[in-house]
């Protein structure tokens, strides 16, 4: 039976780390990727099926549970950049999503994407429930 590869979104506003997320993502996993600039979550996430969105943990706590909501609603699993050592609240929709340091790390982003895909693989739903 053919299992396609996952789809792969990633939103950043900075497209160099980008990139390096796609070419380490194309290195370590048979997947397809696309890059888009975080404004564009929304629609993005709205218009095609996504199985993992890659992107920045915001500063505001509120933003990043309101993003998490969008992308599990869509049936993808949220892996966050954390950028700024600000660690979610435990027990809310980000705290539960895969997170990794940014600049990316190879073996750090690889584990994080196979870590949300075994989530979505677990239930076919992602991880929405707690806020």
């Amino acid at each position: 039976m053919y299992t396609p590869p996952p789809r792969v979104l990633v939103a950043e506003n900075q497209y160099l780390i980008a990139m390096e997320v796609e070419r380490i993502l194309h290195d370590n996993l048979a997947c397809k990727v696309r890059i888009i600039p975080i404004s564009g979550l929304a629609e993005e996430i709205n218009a095609d099926a996504y199985d993992v969105v890659i992107l920045d943990a915001a500063l505001a706590a509120p933003l990043n549970v309101e993003r998490a909501t969008l992308i599990l609603a869509a049936g993808a699993v949220p892996v966050f950049f954390r950028s700024y050592d600000h660690f979610p609240d435990a027990g809310t929709t980000v705290s539960s999503c895969p997170m990794i340091s940014k600049p990316p790390q190879p073996d750090e982003l690889t584990a994080a994407v196979l870590d949300a895909m075994s989530r979505k693989s677990s239930d076919g739903k992602g991880l929405l429930g707690d806020r």
